[in-house]
C-alpha cells in the first residue's frame, strides 16, 4: 500500500526505515519541537515502528515513510496517531504530524506529503476529523497546518510543555490533492488540482 504524489511515495513505516529514523531523531534542530525534545533511542523507534505496523492492519492508516521519487531515501514521515498518550482531553482522537530530515526543508514536502495523506485518511478510512498538535515556535508547522485548512482550537499542557492544538474536520477539508484508486498495488495516485 502506498500513496502516490507528484513528487513522493508516502507509504507505511517498515523496519528497515529504523536507521534513517535514527540518524534524523539525532538531530537537535528536528527532535526540539517533539514533545520530549530529545533524540530517539533505539529502543524508541523499535517501539514506534512496531506500532506503526499494529495501526496500520487496524484503521489503515499509521505514520508513512516518505521517499522522494528517484531517491530510495527515507525524507522524513508524516501520518496520524491516536492521541489518548498525550491528554485525557483528547481520548478517542488522532493527530496528523509530519517530520523531515533538515536537508528537505522548505521545499514544500511537509505539505504536499499532509495533504496526500490527508485524502487518503478522509476517503478511504471512516476518520472524520484530525487534530494538529504544534510547538508554537514551531512557525514551519504552523504554516502547513494553515494551508491544509487546520484551525485554532485550544491550548495544550502536558508535563508543563505548551501545544497549540489545531483540528480539521472532515465537512471542513478542501482537498488539495485528487487521490484516485488506480495503482495497482492497491496503492493512490494523488495529483495536484
Amino acid at each position: 500500500m502506498f500513496i502516490e504524489t507528484q513528487r513522493l511515495l508516502l507509504r507505511p513505516l517498515k523496519q528497515s526505515d529504523a536507521a534513517y529514523l535514527s540518524g534524523m531523531m539525532q538531530d537537535p534542530d528536528v527532535y526540539r519541537f517533539i514533545l520530549k525534545q530529545e533524540p530517539w533511542s533505539k529502543s524508541k523507534i523499535d517501539s514506534l515502528l512496531q506500532a506503526q505496523e499494529k495501526l496500520f492492519a487496524q484503521h489503515r492508516y499509521c505514520l508513512f515513510g516518505v521517499e522522494p521519487k528517484g531517491t530510495r531515501e527515507l525524507a522524513g514521515y508524516c501520518g496520524v496517531q491516536p492521541l489518548e498518550n498525550f491528554s485525557e482531553s483528547l481520548q478517542g482522537e488522532v493527530g496528523i504530524s509530519w517530520v523531515f530530515q533538515k536537508k528537505y526543508w522548505g521545499a514544500g514536502l511537509a505539505t504536499e506529503s499532509a495533504s496526500a495523506f490527508i485524502d487518503y485518511v478522509y476517503f478511504k478510512t471512516d476518520l472524520q476529523s484530525m487534530k494538529a498538535l504544534i510547538h508554537p515556535a514551531n512557525r514551519g508547522s504552523v504554516r502547513v497546518a494553515s494551508k491544509l485548512g487546520f484551525e485554532f482550537e485550544d491550548l495544550v499542557f502536558r508535563n508543563g510543555r505548551l501545544r497549540i492544538l489545531y483540528s480539521l474536520p472532515k465537512e471542513k477539508y478542501s482537498s488539495g490533492f485528487a487521490a484516485i484508486p488506480v495503482h495497482p498495488q492497491g496503492g493512490m495516485l494523488a495529483g495536484c488540482l
